[in-house]
């Protein structure tokens, strides 16, 4: 089995440079401003006041959709994918080690990886441009993450928070299986509307927490927040718990990414394309893309007794998934926390993370 994109929502698939382009369907007349070489983004159209709005959101989805569902503005999809690989607590080298990762992880090159992750970096520093800024996210891990990466960063910018209106959802009336905001069209997307409210002070300090708690090498201070609710960003909790699940477990060594995978594929799963889908049905909470589950099936192939060759489960891989196996987990990171054979594992029964031997 070939390990690479299958076509489902990517962060880090298709053209890599943002880009501004004119959209039709919001506003009155063509839009008006800057050029393709500055800040990326989409222009929908400007009001004839002149009120500059950005509509912000982790990935490309409702890109074309929202000039048609109403929304004026520019369009900027933020999509470093913090929910996996390394997220360092040392602010030096941030970018370098997330374009590593990116490398690493999904098979780009390291400069267009690197180019990338500045150009983001350079777009949200110039969010106080902006009369208006639409945070447009939703319940999973990929979106959660870097919801509170965004907003613990723009926290200590008062020029730019009284700017900030955000809307995150779960569900929407008549989807039966929810993913995201993607999977509405325009004129469901135009009913959202009046459900955007101003950042408050309770969800930058919620975010500013969770993200050092994200960052942090011992995780308990995510098992805290997982086991709480929280008013501020209600659907993080759920979220969190989901991202802890992918430390080692205690039963058999496998993280639920790799588990769920392995299981996919013991169901007659060959395709990368396949093994996605049913990773996507198992998953109680589904949050990554196709490409992302590519350094998942790697690691499955891996070591001197790996689960996976060729796509095919092995006779380890068999047992890891009758209970009767152990796996030796490569190195690797889960936010802040380095994982490896002896390193944190989660327990499911308990919902803690158990400290290295």
């Amino acid at each position: 089995m070939e390990i690479g994109v299958c076509g489902a929502k990517s962060p880090w698939k298709g053209a890599f440079a943002p880009q501004t382009v004119i959209l039709e369907g919001a506003g009155e007349g063509p839009g008006v401003g800057r050029d393709a070489a500055s800040v990326p983004g989409v222009r929908f159209g400007v009001s004839l006041c002149h009120v500059r709005v950005l509509n912000l959101r982790c990935g490309d989805d409702l890109r074309e959709t929202l000039g048609p569902a109403g929304y004026e503005g520019e369009y900027l999809a933020v999509t470093d994918p913090l929910c996996q690989g390394p997220v360092p607590a040392e602010a030096a080298g941030f970018d370098h080690v997330r374009a590593a990762w990116i490398c690493e992880g999904y098979g780009v090159p390291f400069a267009e990886a690197q180019q990338r992750v500045a150009d983001e970096r350079a777009a949200v520093d110039g969010l106080e441009q902006y009369d208006e800024v639409r945070l447009w996210f939703e319940h999973d891990w990929f979106d959660q993450a870097i919801l509170i990466g965004l907003l613990a960063r723009l926290a200590m910018r008062p020029e730019v928070r009284k700017r900030l209106t955000l809307i995150t959802i779960n569900g929407f009336p008549g989807v039966d299986r929810f993913h995201g905001l993607g999977q509405l069209d325009a004129d469901q997307l135009a009913t959202l509307r009046e459900r955007f409210a101003p950042v408050t002070e309770e969800q930058f300090a919620c975010a500013e927490g969770a993200f050092a708690a994200l960052r942090a090498a011992d995780p308990h201070g995510l098992v805290e927040l997982a086991g709480a609710d929280s008013a501020a960003l209600p659907l993080l909790p759920a979220a969190l718990r989901r991202h802890l699940a992918e430390l080692p477990w205690t039963t058999d060594g496998l993280s639920l990414s790799e588990r769920l995978c392995l299981r996919g594929i013991a169901g007659g799963a060959r395709t990368p394309a396949e093994v996605f889908q049913a990773h996507q049905d198992a998953d109680p909470q589904p949050y990554l893309g196709d490409s992302m589950l590519a350094p998942v099936l790697r690691r499955l192939s891996q070591g001197d007794r790996p689960a996976l060759v060729d796509g095919e489960l092995t006779e380890h891989g068999a047992l890891l998934l009758d209970g009767e196996g152990w796996w030796s987990t490569p190195s690797r990171w889960v936010g802040g926390v380095a994982v490896g054979d002896r390193g944190w594992r989660w327990d499911a029964d308990s919902a803690t993370a158990v400290a290295p031997d």
